[in-house]
């Protein structure tokens, strides 16, 4: 199925735009990182805990344009920590793959450097954009969202694509993970699980994440004068992704809850 979603954006050479660089991050993959979240997304979830990372464009309070330079003079500042805790550099965002030329260009600059990269996507774009990077890649996690072409088009995006992209950068031999936010009333039934279960299925990709659902975005959406339209919406205890990690588990998946 050919999907017409669009991941055309900038690709100034030495140059991105981001929101922030965390350092001595823990939940975006093993040891201490430095994550670097870019600016702009194609996809368009309403509940986005990193609203200020949608838009492709500097806003109020958020993002910032600066050299792939500066960028790369933070992350190595850190290389010591990287090495001792098996940590890295995780490339976030957003979508960082919209600006895949500053990712490859950051990415290499690590692998020279024996700093461990991490692409976090939502794997929506063009194939061409993961072959900018992929020679430069430790591992990658797929933040999938459906199992449905129709729950993917609810929020501007493509099943087909995705799992494409999937079975590229797993057949590239890159250890590879499906991340998932369970959400209510989208994706947290059993139904919904076995239908994530039986497309990931076919991918190569063996371990999966369940996310639970939170607010703690909701701020954001304020000070960005947006709606969120979750407010009212409980958070997911870990106990109720009990009977979604068994239905991957089922399927001969390794699946953990939390990430």
């Amino acid at each position: 199925m050919q999907c017409g979603i669009r991941d055309s954006m900038r690709e100034d050479i030495g140059e991105v735009v981001i929101t922030d660089i965390q350092r001595f991050s823990l939940g975006d993959g093993p040891g201490i990182r430095t994550t670097i979240f870019f600016k702009g997304c194609n996809l368009h979830c309403p509940w986005c805990h990193n609203p200020e990372t949608i838009s492709p464009d500097v806003e109020m309070h958020y993002g910032r344009r600066c050299s792939t330079a500066e960028v790369l003079a933070q992350i190595m500042e850190d290389r010591e920590f990287y090495w001792e805790s098996g940590g890295g550099v995780t490339l976030s965002g957003g979508e960082p793959l919209l600006q895949a030329g500053a990712c490859a260009e950051l990415a290499s600059a690590c692998q020279q450097a024996d700093i461990p990269v991490l692409l976090d996507t939502a794997g929506n774009v063009e194939l061409g954009r993961f072959e900018k990077v992929l020679p430069y890649l430790s591992q990658c996690y797929f933040d999938l969202k459906s199992g449905t072409e129709e729950g993917y088009a609810s929020v501007g995006g493509c099943l087909s694509r995705t799992l494409e992209n999937i079975r590229v950068v797993v057949r590239a031999g890159i250890p590879t993970v499906a991340r998932i936010p369970i959400i209510p009333g989208f994706n947290d039934s059993i139904q919904a699980a076995q239908g994530m279960a039986e497309v990931l299925s076919g991918t190569g990709i063996r371990r999966v994440d369940l996310l639970p659902f939170h607010r703690m975005g909701s701020g954001k959406y304020r000070a960005l004068g947006k709606e969120y339209l979750y407010t009212h919406t409980l958070p997911i205890e870990p106990k109720q992704l009990e009977p979604l990690l068994d239905v991957f588990r089922m399927q001969g998946f390794c699946a953990v809850g939390g990430g």
